[in-house]
C-alpha cells in the first residue's frame, strides 16, 4: 500500500479468501449463542416472566426478517464492512458513516459484554477448584482475566482468519455438546413432574410489553448476520457460503434457544418462589443455577460452556469489529492507517490492534449491563438503517444482479423496520442509560465525521484533479450550475447548453462549473489520464461564448463565474455525482444524446442513476436549439414541487432570446371547474405572472402526451419545458411516465425539470399539507371558497 502523500496511486486493499461455509455457520452459532444465553438469559427472563420462549420465538422473527436483506446485499455485494457499505450505497456517505460508526462501537461493545460474563466465568472455575484470588479481590479478578483474554484473541485476529476459525469451530463444537446435555436433561426433568408447565403460569407476568422489553434487551443475541456478512471479502464462494452460513446459523440457534428458554424455565425448582424471579436473581449466571437443579454435574458442565460461548463470542466480536473499522479506514472516515493488511498474515493488523485496545478499555471501565443494552440499542439502529438502505439500493441500482431476491419486497423490510422502530422506543423505557451511551458516541462520530472525513474526501476529490481554471468575477451569490461536457456532443450543441447555463446564472448571480472527465479503465493508473490539446481548445472556445453572451447581455459579466475543470476517474457518474456534493452545487445540467432500448432504462444507464441519485436541482435537455417559441406545459392544479425552477428558467432564456411564450395547461376529467380557466394558482407556484406569456391556452385530451405535441406542432414551438412527476413513497422515478415518453418521442427541444428534495423536506411538506387538509376540514362550509375566474 502506498504511503499517504505520494504522488503514485493507492493500490486496491483486499483480503485473502480463505473461510469456507462450515466456518461461517460456527462463526454465527459461536457468537450468537455467547451472546444470549449465557450471558442475558436472567435480566431477559426477568423482564418478560415465564413467557421467555415467547420472546425467543418473536426475536427469531425478527431476525429472520432482517436476515433477508442480509441474504441479498450479502451475496450480491460480498465486501468487509457489511452494513456499512450498504448502507452508505443506499442512503449515502453520511448516513453510511453513521452505520459503520454504530456498527464498530456496537461489536466493540458486545465483545466487551462477552468478556466480563467470562471472567464471570473464569471466577465461577476458579471458586470451583478452591483457587485463591492472589489478594486482588473477586472484581479485580475478573477484569484483569477479561483483558488478558481480550488481548489473546486480539492475537488470534491479528494472525488471521484461519486461525480464528480454527479456535472458533473447536469451541462450538464443544458448546453445541454440552448444551445437547443440559437440553435433554431438562425435558426429562419436565415431563417427569406431575405438572410439566406448573412453572409457567402466570405466562406474562408484565404483559406484551414484557415480551417487546426481552426481545430488545436481548437482540445482542440476534446479530450474528452482521458478524458473518463482514467476512464475506474472505469467503471462497459468498453466494453459495453465505446463503448456507446465514440460513443453517439462524436456524440453529434459533432452536436452541427456544427449547433452551422452556427447559431454564420449566426445569428449574422453584426453591418455594417463581422460577423465573431465581433465574433473574443470579443474572449471567442464571443458566447455571437453572442446570444445578437437574443437570448431573450441572454447575461444572455449565460453568464450563459459560466460559467456553464467551470466547467464542469474544472471538467472532474482535473478528468483526476489526473489520468494521478497517472499512471505515479504507474509505479514509477515520484513520486511514487502520486500513493496512499485514503483508504476511493478510489481515487488517492496524484495525485489529485499534479495536482489541477499544474493548479492553470498555471491559476495564464500564459495567457489565448497561453496555450490553447500549450494544443491542446499536444492532437495532444498524438493522434499521440497513433495511431502509436495501430497499433504496433495489430502486436506485435497478440493473443489479441479485443473487438473493426478498420474498414479498418490499412489505418484508418494511415490516423490519416497524419492528425495530418499536424495539428502539422500547429500550429508552427500559434503560435510558444505552440512549445516553449512543448519544455520546454519536457526538464523537460527528466531530470525527466533520473534522476529520469530510477533509480526506475534499483531499480525494481534489486529487483527482488534473486542470482547475477559475475566472471569478465575483463571489458565489446565486446558483452554482454544474455543466459536465460529453465528448459526444458536437461544439454547436455545447455552445448551446453554454449559453442556457449562462442565461440561468446570470438571473442574481452565480457561477458555472465547466466538467470535462476522462474514465480511466481500470487497469491502467489514473494518473495516466492527462489533458489534451482538444480539451484546451473547448475552454477557450467557452470564453468566447461567454463574449458572445456578454455583448448581447451587456453589464451581465460581472455577476457570473466561470470555473473549468478537468477530473480523471474510474466511473463518469461516481464522479459527477461527487462534485455536485463536494461544489455545493444547485443546478446539474444533463444534455441527452438519445433513446435507449434497454428494458428498465429511460435515458441511458448513466443519467437515470444521476438522476436517482444527484443532490442538487436537475435539467435534462433534449436536442438544445436557439429558441423563438416556448411552450410551457404544466397541470393547472398545480402541485408539481418542480414549477418554481420551471418559473425560473422561464424567466432565464425570456431575458436572453425573447421567444413567443405560451403558457399550456393540460385537463384530465378529474379537474375541478374552477381550474379549467383559472391559471392564478399555477402562475403563484411558478413565480410568473398573466404578463410573462403571450398566451394561455387550457386544453383537455385523454393522452396527455399526445395534447403536448399536438400542441407543440401547432404553434411551432422550439422548446417545450415540462416539470418531473411528483416522487412517490418508497419509488424512486426518475421523471415519471409523461416527461419520459414526452424526450422519447418528441422531434422538438425539451427542457424536463426536476427540483431536489430531501427526505427531510418531503416528510415535513407532507405533514404540513395534512394539518391543512385537517384544517380546511374543520372550518365552516362558507368559508372554504373556489377561486373565481377574472
Amino acid at each position: 500500500m502506498a504511503e499517504e502523500g505520494s504522488q503514485h496511486p493507492v493500490e486496491q486493499v483486499a483480503l485473502a479468501r480463505t473461510l469456507g461455509p462450515g466456518s461461517i455457520v460456527m462463526m454465527g452459532i459461536g457468537c450468537l449463542i455467547g451472546g444470549g444465553i449465557f450471558t442475558l438469559l436472567g435480566p431477559a427472563a426477568g423482564l418478560v416472566g415465564p413467557g421467555l420462549f415467547i420472546a425467543m420465538l418473536v426475536g427469531s422473527a425478527v431476525a429472520f426478517l432482517n436476515l433477508q436483506m442480509y441474504l441479498a446485499l450479502g451475496t450480491t455485494f460480498p465486501e468487509a464492512g457489511g452494513g456499512y457499505l450498504w448502507v452508505r450505497k443506499g442512503l449515502g456517505n453520511f448516513q453510511g458513516f453513521l452505520a459503520g460508526w454504530f456498527s464498530w462501537f456496537a461489536h466493540a461493545a458486545a465483545c466487551g459484554v462477552y468478556a466480563l460474563s467470562l471472567a464471570f466465568y473464569a471466577r465461577e472455575i476458579l471458586n470451583f477448584f478452591g483457587a485463591a484470588d492472589f489478594g486482588l479481590g473477586p472484581e479485580a479478578i475478573q477484569k484483569a482475566l477479561a483483558v488478558l483474554v481480550v488481548i489473546f484473541f486480539g492475537y488470534l485476529n491479528w494472525r488471521g482468519s484461519k486461525s480464528v476459525g480454527s479456535a472458533g469451530n473447536i469451541i462450538t463444537g464443544l458448546l453445541l455438546a454440552i448444551l445437547g446435555l443440559f437440553i435433554g436433561t431438562g425435558l426429562l426433568r419436565m415431563f417427569s413432574q406431575p405438572a410439566p408447565l406448573a412453572n409457567f403460569s402466570p405466562l406474562l407476568p408484565n404483559g406484551v410489553f414484557g415480551i417487546f422489553a426481552a426481545v430488545s434487551f436481548f437482540y445482542i443475541a440476534f446479530e450474528g448476520s452482521e458478524i458473518q456478512v463482514q467476512a464475506g471479502e474472505e469467503t471462497k464462494n459468498p453466494v453459495h457460503d453465505l446463503k448456507i452460513g446465514l440460513l443453517v446459523s439462524w436456524a440453529v440457534v434459533s432452536v436452541l434457544y427456544l427449547l433452551v428458554s422452556l427447559v431454564s424455565i420449566g426445569a428449574t425448582p422453584a426453591d418455594g418462589g417463581a422460577s423465573w424471579k431465581v433465574l433473574s436473581g443470579f443474572g449471567e449466571g442464571a443458566i447455571v443455577k437453572a442446570a444445578q437443579g437437574f443437570m448431573p454435574f450441572g454447575r461444572l458442565f455449565m460453568t464450563l460452556a459459560g466460559f467456553l460461548a464467551n470466547l467464542a463470542a469474544l472471538n467472532a466480536t474482535i473478528f468483526s469489529s476489526s473489520h468494521v473499522s478497517f472499512a471505515l479506514a479504507r474509505d479514509n472516515n477515520i484513520w486511514s492507517r487502520l486500513a493496512r493488511i499485514h503483508s504476511r498474515n493478510f489481515t487488517p493488523d492496524l484495525a485489529v490492534i485499534a479495536s482489541t485496545i477499544l474493548v479492553a478499555i470498555m471491559v476495564v471501565v464500564l459495567p457489565l449491563f448497561d453496555v450490553a443494552s447500549a450494544a443491542s440499542l446499536l444492532f437495532v439502529l444498524l438493522f434499521l438503517q440497513l433495511n431502509i438502505a436495501g430497499i433504496k439500493i433495489h430502486f436506485k441500482f435497478p440493473d443489479t444482479k441479485w443473487k438473493y431476491r426478498v420474498p414479498f419486497f418490499p412489505i418484508t423490510p418494511i415490516a423490519a423496520i416497524v419492528i425495530y422502530v418499536l424495539l428502539a422506543l422500547t429500550m429508552l423505557r427500559i434503560n435510558a442509560t444505552a440512549w445516553m451511551v449512543t448519544a455520546v458516541w454519536l457526538l464523537l462520530g460527528l466531530v470525527n465525521y466533520f473534522a476529520y472525513a469530510t477533509a480526506k474526501g475534499r483531499e480525494r476529490f481534489e486529487s483527482e484533479i488534473v486542470y482547475e481554471e477559475a475566472v471569478h468575477i465575483g463571489p458565489k451569490s446565486g446558483r452554482r450550475i454544474l455543466l459536465p461536457l460529453s465528448p459526444k456532443s458536437p461544439l454547436d450543441e455545447l455552445k448551446r447548453l453554454t449559453k442556457i447555463s449562462l442565461a440561468i446564472a446570470s438571473r442574481g448571480g452565480g457561477e458555472i462549473i465547466f466538467l470535462k472527465i476522462h474514465e480511466v479503465p481500470q487497469p491502467l493508473a489514473l494518473l495516466d489520464a492527462a489533458t489534451t490539446d482538444h480539451d484546451r481548445q473547448i475552454f477557450e472556445n467557452i470564453k468566447g461564448w461567454v463574449e458572445e453572451f456578454n455583448e448581447k447581455m451587456p453589464g451581465v459579466a460581472k455577476d457570473v463565474n466561470l470555473h473549468n475543470l478537468i477530473m480523471i476517474g474510474r466511473d463518469v457518474t461516481e464522479v459527477i455525482l461527487e462534485v455536485t456534493k463536494v461544489e455545493d452545487c444547485d443546478l446539474l445540467v444533463l444534455n441527452w444524446e438519445g433513446y435507449t432500448q434497454t428494458k428498465g432504462v429511460v435515458f441511458g444507464g448513466k443519467i437515470d442513476r444521476i438522476l436517482r441519485e444527484a443532490a442538487c436541482d436537475l435539467l435534462v435537455v433534449k436536442d438544445p436549439k436557439p429558441v423563438k417559441s416556448l411552450l410551457v406545459a404544466a397541470n393547472p392544479k398545480a402541485k408539481n414541487p418542480n414549477l418554481g425552477l420551471v418559473g425560473d428558467l422561464v424567466k432565464a432564456l425570456s431575458d436572453y432570446y425573447m421567444p413567443a411564450t405560451e403558457l399550456f395547461c393540460i385537463l384530465g376529467e378529474e379537474v375541478p371547474v374552477y381550474f379549467k380557466t383559472d391559471p392564478r394558482q399555477l402562475l403563484e407556484k411558478m413565480g410568473l405572472a398573466k404578463k410573462d406569456f403571450g398566451a394561455i391556452k387550457f386544453v383537455s385530451g385523454r393522452s396527455i402526451v399526445k395534447t403536448v405535441i399536438e400542441e407543440a406542432n401547432a404553434v411551432n414551438a422550439d422548446l417545450v419545458i415540462v416539470g418531473a412527476a411528483k416522487p412517490k413513497l418508497l419509488k424512486d422515478i426518475r421523471f415519471g411516465s409523461i416527461p419520459e415518453s414526452l424526450a422519447k418521442h418528441m422531434d422538438r427541444s425539451l427542457f424536463i425539470v426536476k427540483a431536489h428534495r430531501g427526505i427531510t423536506e418531503d416528510f415535513w411538506n407532507r405533514l404540513k399539507k395534512l394539518f391543512s387538509r385537517a384544517s380546511v376540514a374543520e372550518a365552516p362550509p362558507e368559508t372554504v371558497e373556489p377561486p373565481h375566474a377574472p
